[in-house]
């Protein structure tokens, strides 16, 4: 008679010739599957517009937190603007850039989302909609903060400030640029966008975005952005005076600028 075991025997070659394995088995573990928690704020950003501060929401976004296709939310709001429901003054038509072709968006004020948002249907739309509405609300709050932090007269000096330090870097970016063209540079325009974005780093605003972030800044930061700006203006000025090549004067802003630690800044107090 032959006694079966629990374990099993399994031949395997070795140097020293042929051994047996034995080889238990081994009970499988389980890991309990955990849900998957809902999210509760948007994956997208609400875009500030101008010094009146309007929210707009683009249409993309909605397409994405609604879970429906960019395109079928163009169609929708074509069709209420057409009859209406939504008006000119609530929805502003924008166009984007994607590999080099142009393609239409929309941008909608709150009262028009508040409109539109019924129509647009999704198979997240419950979702995108609260969190949506959580997210306007949010940024009015913070927008009034904000409106509170203007009336301080520390603002309103930094303000002034910063617009003579923005005037004194602007007037010195031009006087270079003309300085490049002279030095043979066949694209010296393009100095303004890159001094710009030079000056804005170590102020990193992260939130929210806007088309005009200085009147969304503190005192604060509205005082070390002049201070950065300054610097900027004059590592330009000093450059030019000593007749340096106009790439070296652009690699002597950069190192003056790398004092200034980048601050990644939440505006409006976020």
């Amino acid at each position: 008679m032959f006694r079966l075991e629990h374990s099993a025997r399994i031949a395997s070659p070795a140097k020293n010739g042929n051994k047996e394995m034995n080889i238990k088995s081994k009970p499988q573990q389980i890991t309990p599957k955990t849900a998957t928690p809902a999210k509760t704020s948007l994956t997208t950003s609400l875009v500030i517009h101008g010094s009146n501060n309007q929210i707009c929401v683009d249409s993309r976004d909605i397409a994405k937190e609604f879970g429906r296709q960019h395109k079928n939310v163009l169609q929708t709001l074509d069709d209420l603007l057409a009859d209406g429901t939504i008006s000119r003054l609530e929805s502003k038509p924008r166009i984007y850039k994607k590999l080099g072709r142009e393609y239409r968006r929309y941008e909608l004020n709150k009262s028009g989302f508040l409109k539109a948002m019924p129509f647009i249907g999704g198979r997240k739309s419950r979702e995108g909609q609260s969190r949506f509405v959580d997210a306007f609300f949010k940024m009015e709050a913070l927008l009034d903060r904000q409106s509170k932090e203007k009336a301080k007269l520390a603002y309103q000096v930094a303000r002034l400030s910063g617009k003579n330090m923005r005037g004194i870097l602007t007037d010195a970016i031009q006087e270079f640029i003309v300085y490049a063209e002279t030095q043979g540079s066949n694209n010296a325009d393009r100095y303004y966008s890159c001094i710009t974005k030079l000056v804005q780093k170590p102020i990193d605003i992260i939130a929210p975005q806007a088309t005009e972030a200085r009147e969304l800044m503190t005192a604060i930061q509205l005082s070390t952005l002049s201070t950065i700006e300054l610097t900027a203006a004059q590592a330009l000025t000093e450059g030019m005076t000593a007749n340096l090549h106009y790439k070296d004067v652009y690699q002597a802003v950069k190192q003056a600028l790398e004092a200034f630690a980048v601050d990644k800044a939440k505006v409006l107090g976020g």
